[in-house]
């Protein structure tokens, strides 16, 4: 049972990361205009994606799920304030090469690490996983046993 709703959520995890490879690509080529557009298309994606996962852990029995959803939530929170703080003092700032906008390069950065941070994640998911896969192989063994 394990392996098969694992292997779903791996098949959605390769699209989205497929889907986000193309997408960073694409904007690379794209005007201002249809770049903005695409930034509150997404902006609207993650709303409704947030919305949806929280409905789904409203459902879940599991007391682990219901904490880690509460830390995601105030690590989310923390994340948005950094964020838009640095916003506000780069607004603040002068361009320093002509028609360098201040703060390019921290944006950069910060997308960087984002994506290091969503490595991190995939990478207690795969840990989780494991771990879960090797629960269940344990007890269907000690069902075996008995």
């Amino acid at each position: 049972m394990a392996h098969e709703i694992l292997s779903v959520k791996m098949y959605e995890l390769d699209k989205k990361l497929e889907q986000t490879h193309s997408r960073i690509q694409l904007a690379e080529s794209m005007d201002t205009e249809r770049l903005h557009q695409q930034i509150q298309n997404l902006r609207q994606e993650c709303q409704e994606s947030r919305i949806t996962l929280e409905n789904r852990l409203r459902h879940s029995k599991t007391d682990c799920v219901m904490k880690l959803a509460g830390v995601y939530d105030q690590v989310e929170a923390a994340v948005g304030k950094v964020l838009e703080a640095e916003n506000i003092n780069l607004k603040n700032k002068e361009p320093i090469f002509g028609n360098v906008l201040p703060g390019t390069e921290e944006k950069i950065l910060t997308a960087e690490y984002a994506l290091d941070f969503a490595m991190q994640a995939v990478n207690r998911a795969l840990l989780v996983s494991l771990e879960a896969i090797e629960a269940q192989r344990l007890e269907e063994k000690k069902e075996v046993e008995e």
